[in-house]
């Protein structure tokens, strides 16, 4: 029988969304400080196009609402917004990460699916097919929990008619953990 190894990140604080994107490509590459670099980044772009589109500049009522209100991609408790996880993906693996309801993707055959963030009420984690099985890789769960294909479609209805957003791994996904040695560690 083949065994191989389930890279499986645990909870800790409230960095679910590193826990998640971790999980998805099965290695430990995204840091709470790499994550927030890119939230910075990003809402300095942010804050750039407030301030270069709206009337008033860095005086207009919306700039200094956006400056106010502090960042827009990552909360003081360390909750990512879906744009750090997406630039994350595509600055290291050229992953794009599209929502499951996104005209393309909609139609698709679920099983073809390599992988999906799920998002409710500031909570990530992921589902990824490795080695032919989907694993639910919960950083809230004990350990990953295999999802039968029969059961994914079920699975992922269930997620979303609970109020989840849903997003997807289509391709680029790096191939998960075959070493031996790995596997030991």
């Amino acid at each position: 029988k083949d065994q191989y190894w389930i890279y499986h990140e645990r909870q800790q604080a409230l960095l679910c969304g590193q826990h998640a994107l971790n999980n998805l490509v099965q290695q430990n590459c995204f840091s709470p400080q790499s994550l927030a670099e890119i939230a910075q980044q990003l809402d300095a772009v942010e804050l750039n196009y407030f301030a270069s589109n709206c009337e008033g500049g860095v005086r207009s009522k919306d700039y200094l609402r956006r400056l106010q209100e502090g960042s827009g991609n990552v909360d003081e408790s360390g909750n990512f917004s879906i744009e750090v996880l997406r630039s994350a993906l595509l600055a290291r693996f050229d992953v794009q990460l599209p929502s499951i309801q996104q005209q393309g993707v909609s139609g698709m055959e679920i099983t073809e699916i390599d992988g999906f963030i799920c998002n409710r009420a500031a909570h990530w984690f992921a589902i990824r097919k490795i080695n032919g099985r989907y694993w639910n890789l919960n950083s809230t769960k004990e350990r990953p929990e295999v999802i039968s294909h029969f059961r994914l479609a079920a699975e992922i209805e269930s997620l979303q008619a609970q109020g989840y957003s849903v997003f997807c791994v289509l391709d680029n996904l790096p191939a998960p953990c075959t070493c031996t040695a790995q596997m030991d560690l």
